[in-house]
């Protein structure tokens, strides 16, 4: 068992024997690490509780090693240095013991460590059981406290539950009925809870969450729709149905390629996310968010959970948007563009989502409908499929499964929206096959008909482009003469009247 973190040790080369000079004889590897090499995962990340200050002597490994100094939190005198891939967290013993320490961890399993030294590893330390919880896999807290003083932590027991295909025990439960997430940091909540739902299986969880009293708490306003039966079930059956497309064999898989890009590629959005990712310690309550270059969020930009948590949010302003006719049938006129702000409300004040991440949730909700009315239209016209994706852009296809999912959701019933969309990606498909079409008319024949350039011109060029693609104009002088006629005055203001 030791053998095993010292083999962990030992493919930091060098870097171990730096971190064992500047310890002296207290350096211990703790936490995640140990349980990673236990359960014989490689880690990348390394714990380690050090004598004295852990802030200082990060500080002096960052400067030694040339890593990337990030503080994460002085009340619990912790810091993260970055070196070549890796994060190394410290955490300071001060005045009290390693066993001080380890009791005061959030689960048994990360209740452990081995003090470290230039020749090897000592006997593993575990004071609270957790090699044998570790060996059942069952994730228990490390003491009768351990969510009170972190109610975060809760949170965490489901994401190692779904990460190390663990189970977690009814103390876990029990704790987490008498805390409260409110104050807990927007920052932590978000990242914990978008790894909870990138997982397959992360939807159970906020069923869970919701049972025990803490999802209201984690999506402040989204009180009446919980509370709502009808409307509670209609929304967590969208959610599930969102994760049985994004995790198993659905209708969707057979349109490999478009899943592939959006699911497992970086669009133009994403790449911009460099400086936004988030850095959130394991182990300790009081962690701050961190901005660096250096360190990038895993899983990076969580596409399946953002797309779980906007089929849960779609309908969220349909309590405030309820209108009775006084022929019985109930509508719910502007439900789209309101859930979208106060989904988009939810995702930055209360979860500190990245910008981008709020942007997904919010178009996703806003444009839920637009496939269902496509669908359900007299007619599907080229142009009307060319509008979806233009105006989707690279939430086109995360559009379609949530439309999708919504209309299960609803009747069971997908036939209608199976054709729609087998017929708009084999148009996209297409189309894309197709080398670009070279504009007839430009931007600067617009501001010779006297148009000052602006949004209008974006309009006019992609009206223009459709009809071109669709063969009704096929030159420049047609192009000109269709928006000499559908504009009114612009031949006179052209000729300065």
């Amino acid at each position: 068992m030791e053998a095993a973190i010292a083999r962990s040790l030992d493919r930091l080369g060098r870097v171990r024997g730096r971190l064992v000079e500047l310890a002296g004889d207290g350096l211990y590897v703790v936490g995640g690490t140990v349980r990673d090499a236990l359960l014989d995962r490689e880690p990348t990340d390394f714990d380690f509780a050090v004598p004295g200050s852990g802030v200082d002597f990060a500080g002096r490994f960052a400067r030694e090693t040339g890593g990337a100094f990030v503080p994460l939190s002085e009340p619990d005198d912790e810091a993260r240095v970055v070196l070549a891939g890796r994060t190394f967290d410290f955490v300071g013993l001060g005045a009290g013991t390693i066993d001080d320490d380890l009791r005061r961890r959030d689960f048994t399993i990360n209740a452990l460590g081995c003090l470290v030294t230039a020749t090897g590893v000592g006997d593993l330390l575990d004071p609270t059981g957790g090699r044998q919880d570790l060996a059942a896999r069952v994730i228990r807290p490390a003491s009768d406290g351990a969510l009170a003083s972190d109610p975060l932590r809760l949170l965490r027991a489901a994401r190692f539950a779904l990460e190390l295909g663990m189970v977690v025990d009814d103390a876990v439960f029990e704790q987490g009925r008498k805390v409260s997430l409110r104050r807990v940091a927007g920052e932590r909540v978000g990242a914990e809870l978008l790894r909870v739902l990138e997982q397959p299986g992360g939807a159970g969880w906020l069923d869970r969450l919701d049972r025990l009293g803490r999802l209201a708490e984690l999506l402040p306003g989204f009180e009446p729709v919980l509370e709502d039966p009808k409307l509670r079930g209609h929304s967590f059956r969208t959610m599930h149905k969102v994760e049985e497309i994004c995790h198993g064999e659905t209708f969707f898989s057979r349109f490999g390629p478009e899943y592939e890009q959006y699911f497992d590629r970086w669009g133009a959005d994403e790449q911009v996310a460099n400086d936004e990712c988030r850095v959130t310690n394991e182990t300790r309550p009081e962690t701050r968010e961190v901005t660096t270059d250096a360190v990038r969020n895993p899983g990076w930009p969580f596409r399946r959970a953002l797309l779980k948590l906007a089929g849960l949010l779609h309908d969220f302003a349909k309590p405030e948007t309820r209108f009775e006719t006084v022929g019985g049938e109930v509508h719910f006129y502007g439900h789209d563009s309101l859930g979208a702000r106060a989904a988009a409300r939810v995702c930055h004040q209360r979860l500190r989502l990245a910008r981008h991440q709020v942007k997904m949730v919010r178009t996703l909700v806003q444009e839920h409908m637009r496939l269902h009315l496509l669908a359900t239209g007299p007619e599907l016209s080229d142009r009307a499929v060319r509008r979806f994706f233009r105006d989707l852009g690279e939430e086109a296809f995360g559009m379609m499964i949530i439309c999708y999912a919504d209309g299960w959701a609803t009747a069971g019933k997908t036939y209608h929206l199976e054709d729609a969309i087998t017929r708009m990606i084999g148009q996209k498909r297409a189309e894309d096959a197709q080398s670009r079409v070279e504009r007839l008319v430009t931007g600067h024949d617009l501001i010779a008909l006297g148009l000052r350039p602006g949004p209008a011109f974006k309009v006019i060029l992609r009206e223009l482009e459709d009809l071109q693609i669709e063969g009704k104009i096929t030159s420049r002088e047609q192009g000109l003469e269709y928006v000499k006629t559908n504009l009114p005055g612009l031949s006179g203001s052209a000729n300065g009247e």
